[in-house]
């Protein structure tokens, strides 16, 4: 009886530890990196059936687990940007620096509203996010905002930006995933007046400040698993009525002026 017990025995613990090691190859590894949303709001109202307030949110990735270094510059290069686009005193420590400048705007409207009392309306700032692509290669963030301390209008501010996580997260330019930018030019210009609704043989001054004569570079550029992502910010090389772009050029489209399988294969 003994040796049928103990081939049994053998048999369900090798099965065990075949459960047990399908199960590790399909759980995510321990130090991965993911990013999780938070999200800071503070509102004051004088009078919320009129929409008298001020309001502060804003919306922000943090990356945890992955390489230490990479990870550390992620999150301090999203600190800073968030800081330097809602005036944030970047000697505080972040969250103390963010929630400062919550404070700080809502008492610019109390201050407004004092000097102002018949002025209609309230003040907003926000800011949302989105981690548009992450893998172990690359990581994309999109940060849309904008701010409304009264006027004709808000004004909207963005930041499209990729990180190359096989360098401490270096921020990646236009010449890291672009390898010439005179032939890149003609095929945005067309993507450019396609997402303005014009045709690709419309005058592009149509669209752009005429003293520019041919579309610039963007700073905001950004890898998607589609191809890559040209973003404009409003006034950046067009009136604030033409509004900020966002120009997807697929990896078919720029052929050999991009190499996909760096960053997304």
């Amino acid at each position: 009886m003994r040796k049928p017990l103990l081939t049994a025995l053998a048999a369900l613990c090798a099965f065990a530890l075949l459960c047990c090691k399908s199960k590790d190859a399909s759980s995510p590894k321990a130090n991965q990196l993911k990013a999780d949303p938070f999200q800071v709001s503070q509102k004051h109202c004088l009078d919320k059936a009129n929409e008298k307030c001020a309001e502060f949110s804003i919306s922000y990735p943090v990356f945890s687990g992955g390489d230490s270094l990479s990870t550390q510059a992620l999150n301090k290069s999203v600190q800073g940007y968030l800081l330097s686009a809602v005036g944030g005193n970047s000697e505080l420590p972040f969250k103390q620096a963010l929630d400062s400048a919550g404070l700080q705007f809502i008492q610019m409207y109390l201050d407004d509203v004092k000097d102002i009392p018949e002025m209609p309306g309230g003040y907003s700032t926000e800011i949302t996010h989105k981690v548009s692509l992450l893998n172990a290669k690359v990581v994309t963030i999109a940060l849309d905002g904008y701010s409304f301390t009264g006027g004709a209008h808000p004004n909207p501010f963005g930041l499209l930006v990729s990180y190359d996580l096989s360098k401490g997260a270096k921020p990646l330019e236009i010449l890291d995933l672009v390898s010439d930018t005179n032939a890149l030019r003609p095929i945005l210009e067309t993507g450019y007046k396609l997402s303005k609704g014009l045709k690709a043989s419309d005058p592009l001054d149509q669209v752009i400040y005429s003293e520019i004569k041919q579309l610039t570079m963007p700073v905001n550029v950004g890898v998607a698993a589609e191809g890559i992502r040209f973003f404009y910010n409003a006034y950046e090389v067009a009136p604030y009525a033409v509004g900020p772009s966002d120009i997807l050029l697929t990896w078919e489209q720029l052929g050999t002026l991009a190499d996909k399988h760096k960053w997304v294969d």
